[in-house]
């Protein structure tokens, strides 16, 4: 396929910079195949392989596909451009992130874009910047004190303690969730991630940490549970919550979530009860 627009160290140097100025826009990839997020814009132009390799990092992935698209397509790089910018605003008001999209950085993108030669002053000039955001859902204040005053591990009484009570309920548990795998990576030396990490050091034939329980006549029952609860629980909560594009959780939900996750910390510990 010929190029449409040649890449010229300049011309790169501004597709870096609008890949800079757009990546908090969205999320790279998402769970649900309608949820808004680049590589379900780029699929839906038929262009996802430009995205290169799941390995990379976001904003590799965003140059790769950004830098393929405006270099073989004359249309696609508009098309994109539209979905990202109307997508981008509703992704930054919404509870998960609360950083609408502010008026300088639209003026950057403006001169960025005009620089590569691509105009899209009508669509950012109907954007709706609006800076107030709605007010924040506190929880309970008994679910408060009642987290509060429970036997937490150090982990969830510091950031995810906070989030909840600031009404970041996605965030806390999400939080909770990563410092668990952090840990579990500590004290096995493992690097792997996720369902991954949880399946290699909890394998209940050879695990590399030993869970606390007082139940030595059913470990081995126990060690089978506990790595499928750890497993699940990377899948099922902490996938899910990092994407961003969960649908807010009530407080009730994230208060259970977030005493399951506590309870998987202890196991960790010395303490068997």
């Amino acid at each position: 396929m010929a190029a449409y627009r040649s890449l010229t160290a300049d011309k790169r140097n501004q597709l870096n910079r609008l890949v800079e100025i757009i990546e908090s826009f969205l999320p790279l990839s998402t769970y649900r195949k309608t949820a808004n997020s680049f590589e379900n814009i780029f699929k839906e132009s038929g262009v996802h392989k430009y995205l290169g390799s799941k390995k990379l990092p976001k904003k590799k992935r965003l140059y790769k596909g950004f830098s393929k698209v405006y270099q073989q397509h004359q249309k696609i790089p508009y098309t994109i451009l539209r979905k990202v910018l109307q997508q981008g605003e509703l992704y930054r008001r919404s509870d998960y992130v609360r950083n609408p999209i502010k008026p300088e950085e639209i003026e950057e993108i403006r001169d960025c874009l005009k620089k590569l030669g691509l105009n899209l002053d009508d669509e950012l000039a109907v954007l709706e910047l609006n800076p107030d955001l709605p007010e924040i859902q506190v929880p309970p204040k008994d679910l408060v004190e009642r987290l509060e005053s429970h036997h937490l591990v150090e982990e969830i009484r510091s950031d995810p303690l906070q989030k909840f009570k600031d009404g970041h309920f996605n965030e806390a548990v999400r939080k909770a969730c990563e410092k668990y795998e952090v840990k579990v990576q500590r004290l096995s030396g493992n690097s792997s991630i996720g369902s991954s990490l949880m399946g290699q050091v909890f394998n209940p034939q050879s695990p590399a940490i030993t869970i606390a329980t007082k139940s030595e006549q059913n470990i081995a029952t126990i060690r089978d549970g506990y790595q499928k609860l750890a497993m699940g629980m990377m899948s099922g909560i902490r996938n899910i919550f990092s994407h961003g594009d969960e649908d807010r959780r009530k407080p009730e939900e994230a208060y259970e979530m977030l005493l399951f996750v506590n309870w998987m910390f202890r196991k960790l510990n010395t303490d068997p009860n």
